[in-house]
């Protein structure tokens, strides 16, 4: 996102008001909180960097002013809700469609029917922090279907594509023809669908995100601890050749034996203090936390598809959503992955060639 529009949207939701001024400049009438919090004027006229628009580092006063604004970017509890009703993807051929998106390594699918029906969707945006003997730090959005638990991969990239175009008309074709693609928007949390249902779905997607996100940091991390562990060992393992060399020239002597055994016995438990010390110095702790949430209202054609393996059929629900113009994912049921290329454990649960035949709901069974 441009600098500029950044910082017009953030300060715009904290009740202040801004306008542009020339290329790259705001005016910001700011609220008297706000003025405290930031310790800022009531009015303050901002050069931003001019550009590509990606600069991260914007002087103000003397202050960086992006970390000036941490506290408003990642203030917690944040809700909204956004309504698209004419955004629509009609599917003319629903089995094809889905023949073209769904696998089953080991089973059979039909289609039962295909109908329009709406869903809503909850964008949990999460704060990562992993730490160790170093940071890093991101912010991650995942999204879950709130009526069937399915994941609409790449919805939450598409957003903001779709609230730049505000009041436009026709959406590029992924609108019905002669249709608006008008959106409403909604504070109220009386009129949003209860994002606690869903919360547990997120975090398990939050957590998988996290594991990517985080894959380089944690290799660096694992290749320092093996660094470190290799270099002790070959320290004592070096010492404890002394002591040994040392006892057998002088081994005769029982004050020296009982010495070089006292001596390799300290080396011994130094040698596992240090191993735990640079085990707890390399430890990772990652910390999630939910900072904003937004629950997305969209019309869908739901497919109501039958999963069959052997004798035994189930049937699930599969919207099209009508943003990524894509089958929505199901989840693995033991490591919580979006799927659609999948086997059927003998119960009918789905899991990932990665997890399979290894399903944890049958072995919970008695």
């Amino acid at each position: 996102m441009e600098l500029r529009a950044f910082f017009t949207q953030l300060l715009s939701r904290h009740d202040c008001l801004v306008e542009e001024v020339g290329d790259a400049g705001l005016r910001v009438l700011f609220p008297r909180d706000i003025q405290e919090s930031l310790r800022v004027g009531e009015l303050e006229v901002f050069n931003l960097p001019r550009g590509d628009g990606h600069s991260l580092s914007l002087v103000h006063g003397g202050r960086d002013f992006i970390e000036v604004l941490e506290p408003l970017a990642f203030s917690a509890g944040l809700f909204s809700a956004v309504a698209f009703p004419r955004l629509t993807f009609p599917v003319k051929d629903p089995e094809g469609f889905l023949a073209s998106h769904l696998t089953i390594q080991n089973g059979v699918f039909r289609l039962k029917g295909a109908k329009p029906g709406r869903c809503s969707y909850l964008v949990i945006h999460f704060r990562m922090v992993a730490t160790a003997d170093t940071r890093s730090e991101r912010l991650v959005a995942v999204t879950v279907n709130e009526q069937t638990r399915t994941i609409p991969v790449g919805m939450e990239a598409q957003l903001p594509y779709l609230f730049n175009q505000k009041g436009s008309e026709g959406w590029d074709g992924v609108c019905a023809p002669g249709s608006s693609a008008d959106f409403t928007f909604s504070e109220s949390l009386e009129t949003a669908s209860d994002p606690g249902l869903t919360l547990p779905a997120t975090r398990e997607q939050a957590q998988i995100a996290a594991r990517e996100i985080f894959h380089d940091f944690i290799n660096n991390l694992n290749r320092r601890l093996e660094r470190d562990l290799t270099r002790l060992q070959q320290y004592y393992l070096t010492m404890a050749g002394e002591i040994e060399k040392r006892f057998q020239k002088k081994g005769h002597n029982p004050e020296e034996r009982e010495r070089s055994t006292s001596r390799l016995e300290a080396t011994k438990a130094d040698y596992f203090k240090k191993i735990q010390d640079a085990r707890d110095k390399y430890a990772l702790e990652i910390v999630m936390e939910p900072v904003s949430a937004l629950c997305v209202d969209l019309p869908v054609t739901m497919m109501e598809v039958v999963l069959q393996r052997r004798k035994e059929s189930r049937l699930v629900l599969i919207p099209v959503n009508p943003i990524t113009r894509s089958l929505e994912s199901l989840v693995c049921g033991k490591c919580r992955k979006a799927v659609l290329n999948f086997h059927l454990c003998d119960s009918l649960h789905i899991l990932c060639p990665a997890c399979f035949p290894d399903c944890p709901v049958c072995k919970k069974k008695p």
